[in-house]
């Protein structure tokens, strides 16, 4: 699959939290940070292309950052949202056209389970590296309509900023 064929076809679309947010970790179905969902029905399937988080400051201890998907398709639309703008990835700007749903917080249909690490935060990044973590998906994981990714975490709830580029193609 060819993304940029795919962007040069209004295919793509990318989404990211306008403010620091802090996540959530997975035992609970009140999600915060970034969450994407494919609509239950919505007929496409979310191809993810790249998936990051940011820190917004040196976390006071170290945690590992995770995508975390649901665990299973589900009618159940999410609740008690608080949505993202998605954009088309083409420039063309907010996509009315996107299936796809963006939140910083949503009541989840169903509890994720840990899906890929993103990476480990360091607690002093000028020797240990940034406070980027991110996973080049390349369309290794894919969201079928009623299912969602969240950014999770194990150790020490991070802050930052989150974002994610997907391609959309028939079910």
């Amino acid at each position: 699959m060819n993304i940029s064929d795919l962007n040069a076809q209004g295919l793509v679309y990318n989404a990211c939290n306008q403010a620091a947010a802090t996540v959530t970790l997975i035992n609970t179905s009140t999600a915060t940070g970034f969450i994407l969902s494919n609509p239950w029905g919505s007929g496409k399937k979310l191809v993810l292309w790249n998936v990051e988080f940011n820190y917004s400051a040196v976390p006071a201890a170290a945690a590992i950052v995770f995508i975390a998907t649901s665990i299973a398709p589900s009618p159940t639309a999410h609740a008690g949202v608080t949505a993202l703008n998605v954009y088309g990835a083409d420039g063309s700007g907010a996509s009315g056209r996107s299936i796809a749903r963006a939140y910083n917080a949503s009541t989840t249909p169903n509890l994720p389970v840990y899906t890929r690490s993103l990476g480990y935060s360091p607690t002093t990044p000028a020797t240990t590296g940034g406070l980027t973590v991110s996973a080049l998906l390349e369309g290794s994981l894919i969201l079928v309509p009623g299912t969602y990714m969240q950014i999770s975490y194990i150790t020490t709830a991070p802050v930052g900023i989150a974002a994610a580029i997907w391609a959309e193609v028939p079910a």
